[in-house]
């Protein structure tokens, strides 16, 4: 696909240990020219693996058209899912996909498709001083710290008297 522009997409999904599981996930993405742009999320009652693949569904939502790009996750298991069985995934309409990310799994299929996106998965490992990834696990973060103190401030203390 000569003509091309690379994008570099870095995800990233993060959920706190508490009652209603508060998560998060963040993205940043770097243009081939131009400054970055990036974006995160909040999610309560959730876990990491959702909070994961929502940061990939919400990466490639943000890219325009007909580009090229390389998605970045720490999770391994996401990207062997995505790279060895999307396409088996979408001819089966989908039926075997955890539950849980299915969702997410249908808007990355999409996305692909309908923005003509020509993309490669790659794992990165995680806090090994890759900016990008370290940059989407502060903005994934974010999200779940901002998940917890609206939980917390939903919680039963804030219940009105009877």
């Amino acid at each position: 696909m000569s003509g091309r522009k690379e994008y570099l997409c870095y995800t990233d999904g993060s959920c706190k240990a508490a009652d209603g599981a508060p998560g998060g996930w963040g993205f940043r993405i770097e243009p081939p020219v131009g400054p970055p742009l990036e974006g995160y999320g909040k999610a309560i009652g959730t876990l990491a693996k959702v909070m994961e693949y929502r940061a990939v569904a919400e990466a490639l939502a943000a890219l325009p058209e007909r580009v090229a790009a390389i998605v970045f996750s720490d999770n391994l298991s996401l990207i062997e899912n995505l790279s060895k069985k999307l396409a088996i995934w979408q001819a089966r309409d989908f039926a075997n996909v955890d539950p849980l990310v299915v969702d997410s799994v249908r808007r990355i299929d999409a996305c692909i498709a309908e923005k003509q996106l020509a993309v490669r998965w790659q794992w990165v490992r995680s806090h090994n001083g890759n900016a990008g990834n370290e940059r989407a696990d502060a903005l994934a973060a974010q999200g779940a710290r901002e998940a917890k103190a609206e939980l917390a401030s939903s919680g039963p203390g804030r219940r009105a008297a009877r």
